[in-house]
């Protein structure tokens, strides 16, 4: 979804995730009617501008969070983090804070927080902004690598056209 600031592309994104209720109309996730199923029960993970990373823990920690409230057994969520952080290219950053990573290593790390999770679909709410023009582009190539290794459906918001055009496979533009 591309559109200038206050147009709805976040709203709209909180919306299918579960996050504002709908007033009218319905969400359909899998063919399911989800308008009245909380955000928890939707099976969709959201990765946002600020990263949303926890300071105190490492990365590893920080990967496994979810994984760890679904009271998953440590032997899968270990899997499914080294599985994540393999992908994104950070495994040797899994003993880290936060606070010693770059921008785009958080990024990477709030990505892989959403992939353990083996969500329905991935919702983006500009998660590149944050960073400088030349990791953006960086950025921007291995998200379309990511999508083309891991498929499912990912739903973007952004107000850059370029980046909206580099990753999409349809784009919804949004005005008013």
């Amino acid at each position: 979804m591309v559109g200038p600031s206050g147009c709805g592309k976040s709203t709209l994104l909180r919306i299918i995730a579960g996050l504002e209720r709908i007033t009218s109309g319905e969400i359909l996730i899998d063919g399911k009617e989800v308008s009245n199923i909380p955000a928890s029960e939707r099976g969709l993970a959201m990765v946002f501008q600020s990263y949303a990373l926890y300071p105190h823990m490492s990365v590893y920690k920080n990967m496994a969070f979810a994984l760890e409230n679904l009271k998953m057994d440590k032997s899968t969520i270990d899997d499914k983090v080294k599985r994540a952080a393999k992908l994104l290219q950070i495994e040797e950053y899994l003993e880290r804070k936060p606070k010693a990573l770059s921008g785009g290593q958080r990024q990477r790390v709030a990505i892989g927080r959403a992939i353990v999770r083996d969500p329905k679909a991935f919702l983006f709410d500009e998660p590149l902004s944050n960073l400088d023009a030349e990791l953006r582009v960086t950025m921007r190539k291995e998200l379309s690598s990511l999508h083309e290794k891991i498929g499912g459906t990912m739903i973007y918001v952004t107000h850059d056209q370029v980046e909206a055009m580099t990753l999409a496979d349809q784009i919804i533009v949004l005005n008013e």
